[in-house]
């Protein structure tokens, strides 16, 4: 699991403000918000990068994480105060757990073993806990935005729904989302494919604020809908996975 220096810092500097960051963590701040947690869970965060999320987890519980690239856990160390250590995908992890919630938010695509990956986290959840998972969809949406940011691959939902089952988990919800702006993201995508335009990151700031806060809005306005309605399509999937319950005869 790992990304080029340059990745994290043009991530580190736009993760507060860009539309995408910021609208998934509000759809996810909703999803989470509506699961049957603890009072005082203990959440992991796998992939924990420089911090983008940690806020968000730290305020349903008491989160730590991991994070394969030291000057991005240095800093999110640094900015969240979190216990953040080194731990990488599928193994070693840094901890035994086990964990009332275990997320890892667009961080399975990074890794080669992905289905050992699901497994090792299913591993960490406490019976009758929670994972929840994002991964970008559809390998036609493939584009230098994902060589550049080193992942192996994008899913379908049928395919990362039997990745989740064989990793022992029940999936409860999964779905497409980012779906309100999926033409605009394929037509882009197509756009630059087809003229080599490949050179700038899809991460860029939109260069107007109304603009950023206008793709912040539409996207986000998908947290009244996910985790209780189906999209057929999107850029990424999301799914909310739930360790069956030990059962005494």
């Amino acid at each position: 699991m790992g990304m080029e220096a340059f990745v994290y810092e043009r991530m580190e500097e736009i993760q507060d403000r860009h539309w995408w960051y910021e609208a998934r963590r509000r759809i996810l701040k909703t999803v989470l918000s509506r699961l049957p947690l603890p009072a005082g869970a203990k959440i992991l965060e796998a992939g924990s990068g420089t911090g983008a999320n940690l806020k968000m987890l730290g305020s349903l519980g008491n989160v730590v994480g991991f994070e394969p690239f030291t000057p991005a856990r240095e800093k999110a160390i640094k900015t969240t105060g979190c216990r953040i250590e080194e731990g990488y995908l599928p193994g070693p992890i840094p901890y035994e757990g086990p964990f009332d919630l275990v997320c890892a938010f667009d961080v399975i695509e990074h890794v080669e073993q992905d289905a050992a990956s699901l497994k090792a986290l299913a591993g960490l959840t406490t019976p009758g806990g929670y994972g929840v998972f994002c991964v970008p969809a559809f390998k036609f949406l493939w584009s230098q935005h994902d060589v550049a940011n080193h992942h192996f691959r994008r899913y379908t939902r049928p395919e990362f729904n039997a990745l989740l089952k064989a990793a022992g988990y029940e999936v409860k919800y999964i779905s497409y989302f980012n779906t309100f702006l999926f033409p605009v993201v394929l037509a882009v995508r197509t756009l630059k494919n087809a003229l080599k335009l490949n050179d700038k990151p899809d991460e860029k700031m939109p260069g107007f604020d109304w603009l950023n806060r206008v793709l912040m809005g539409i996207f986000g306005a998908e947290r009244h809908f996910v985790g209780r309605l189906g999209f057929p399509f999107g850029v990424s999937i999301i799914a909310i996975c739930q360790k069956p319950p030990n059962r005494l005869n």
